[in-house]
């Protein structure tokens, strides 16, 4: 007992003294609240978000460009080659005459001035027109650059066989061109050259506008000279063209993608600034304008309905110019005559295609088109295609201003005209307005490529033409597939625009008589007594006289009505600021007519 009473004892006193090395037991509750509160009060959890959307980083918007390559953004290629001889589409437009110059090019005001020839002399009626080339001109493989590559190229852009039909049309006035376009000569009369640094151009009658023709990029004789014609589509050349005599060589053309150039090391004419040009092709207006937004390019297209967009960013300018262009949809009313002769082997006078389109009887009526023409709320089409920004026009020869008729037929939408003249057509209707042709409904196609604008005119008009009872289809295709699509007969109403047709009224010619390329292989429009005056009006310069004749031939496309005629667009372009040099041109497709004189500001 004696022995745990001692044990007790001694754990009592440890106790004690442990007790006695502790705080108190009230003080530490005391101080663990204290803490906890501060916590409380300093850690709350709205600052704390606040904090973190402080710190996120927000988006920088693009730099004003200071240097590298220039990036231009187009629409796509419909060209069959990427070729001069083959010239058709914007992107060609842009990049030949930095690779393969031609004797005349454009401004901005798209007049003729010399590109590749140094000086031009023309004689007191205009039917003679001498080139001077520069004596120190080479290939980019150091062959000189002689007056033979000039006549060769003419000879074979106008070839039977590679038979170009805008080349043709051109060309028609120079001495022997359409005997040998024919195969009936073996050599064009009147191009010849004089000597090695000058070409004669000798014309069978006169033509004050001539220099608006021979924009044809100048090839090396020395590469193709021994291609035969027929041979020529499957050379590597004509889709890459290696060997150049511009500021820029030819590095690759991706289709559907881009065009890459590179500035000459020893450019024997006037050196380019920028090192590199970067032609990028768009199907998508959309996806253009996003890239030149984001910077990825340097300079656009835009739509007037996305000017308040871009002149809103901090590192785009914009610039507005009057445009040339025309905005219209042709008409396809061929018969079947004219699609068998297209479809006949070349060598029998034909093109050698394989259309298959059926036509349509009513088309070829032009009361039908007229009532189309009445059907359609022109003002309405600039609203919603071109924001407002365009001028009505009522046939494709609407400027300079002195060869505007102002007494052509304006179309003012009238639905019940429309449906008067439909109906002395042969058209009826059925109970619901449906328009009906031999009893059964009348439904067009609408082609046209991809872009933005284009679909959203096929919607006005798939509306409109509705309240007179016609059903639109809307066909779009890639660009690259637009022209086979036109000709083979995929459309009804094949929308087209661009063209210089404001710069001079003769342009007209080359859409619209009869061998002309849209008028033979899509319209089928062929008016001999506008064909005659076409040839009247570059056989004069006197403005009275000219204003006469267009007068004339305005009135007929008016009547006739080959395209449904919209609007002359305003054109609009958004610039990198730190691009400059540019002289915007009132054709988009010439917007790099002076691009030795573009440069970056650092």
């Amino acid at each position: 007992m004696r022995r745990l009473s001692y044990a007790v004892l001694a754990i009592l006193v440890i106790v004690m003294m442990l007790a006695a090395c502790a705080p108190a037991t009230p003080q530490v509750v005391e101080k663990v609240v204290k803490e906890t509160v501060v916590v409380k009060e300093t850690v709350p959890v709205k600052e704390t978000v606040v904090v973190k959307e402080v710190v996120t980083p927000t988006p920088v918007p693009p730099p004003i460009k200071q240097g590298g390559p220039v990036f231009i953004g187009t629409g796509g290629m419909t060209g069959k080659h990427f070729n001069p001889i083959w010239l058709t589409s914007n992107p060609q437009f842009l990049a030949f005459p930095l690779i393969l110059p031609a004797l005349t090019w454009f401004d901005d005001k798209v007049q003729p001035i010399p590109h590749l020839a140094t000086s031009i002399d023309v004689n007191k009626d205009a039917t003679e027109y001498i080139f001077h080339l520069p004596e120190n001109a080479k290939w980019s493989d150091g062959t000189p650059l002689t007056a033979d590559d000039v006549v060769f190229t003419y000879h074979l852009a106008l070839h039977p066989v590679v038979g170009q039909a805008v080349w043709a049309n051109n060309f028609s006035s120079v001495k022997g061109a359409t005997e040998y376009q024919k195969g009936e000569a073996d050599k064009i009369e009147g191009i010849q050259a004089v000597d090695a640094h000058t070409v004669r151009f000798e014309l069978k009658q006169p033509n004050a506008a001539f220099l608006f023709n021979t924009y044809l990029g100048i090839l090396p004789k020395h590469i193709l000279g021994d291609v035969k014609p027929e041979e020529l589509e499957k050379h590597p050349y004509v889709d890459a063209p290696t060997v150049t005599s511009g500021p820029y060589d030819f590095v690759e053309f991706v289709p559907e993608q881009y065009i890459h150039l590179k500035k000459k090391a020893d450019y024997w004419g006037t050196p380019a600034t920028l090192d590199e040009v970067y032609i990028k092709l768009f199907e998508s207006t959309a996806t253009t304008l996003a890239q030149l937004e984001a910077g990825e390019i340097d300079v656009a297209l835009i739509p007037p309905e996305e000017l308040e967009r871009f002149e809103g960013l901090p590192h785009i300018e914009v610039a507005k110019v009057k445009g040339i262009g025309y905005y219209v949809t042709h008409f396809d009313f061929r018969n079947e005559e004219q699609i068998a002769q297209l479809n006949k082997p070349k060598e029998q006078g034909g093109k050698g295609y394989n259309i298959t389109k059926t036509p349509k009887p009513y088309l070829q009526d032009k009361r039908f088109r007229q009532a189309l023409a009445y059907a359609i709320d022109t003002n309405a089409v600039i609203q919603v295609v071109a924001g407002g920004e365009a001028t009505p026009i009522y046939s494709s020869i609407f400027g300079p201003d002195w060869a505007v008729n102002p007494n052509l037929n304006k179309y003012d939408q009238d639905l019940d005209k429309a449906k008067e003249l439909m109906t002395a057509v042969g058209v009826t209707f059925d109970d619901k307005g449906t328009a009906l042709w031999e009893g059964k409904p009348i439904t067009l196609v609408y082609l046209s490529n991809t872009s933005e604008e284009a679909r959203k005119l096929g919607e006005v008009l798939q509306q409109q033409l509705g309240k007179v009872g016609i059903r639109l289809d809307i066909k779009l295709v890639t660009s690259s597939a637009f022209l086979s699509a036109a000709i083979n007969g995929e459309g009804d109403l094949i929308r087209n625009a661009g063209g210089r047709f404001g710069a001079d009224p003769s342009v007209s010619s080359l859409y619209y008589t009869c061998k002309a390329g849209w008028a033979e292989l899509v319209i089928g429009f062929c008016n001999p007594r506008f064909d005659e005056l076409m040839n009247q009006g570059v056989a004069t310069s006197d403005i009275k006289e000219r204003q006469k004749i267009y007068w004339e031939a305005s009135a007929i496309l008016n009547e006739e009505l080959p395209s449904l005629f919209f609007y002359t667009p305003n054109v609009f372009f958004g610039i990198n600021k730190g691009l400059k040099g540019l002289k915007p041109s009132a054709d988009p497709g010439y917007l790099t007519w002076n691009i030795t004189e573009w440069y970056f500001e650092k």
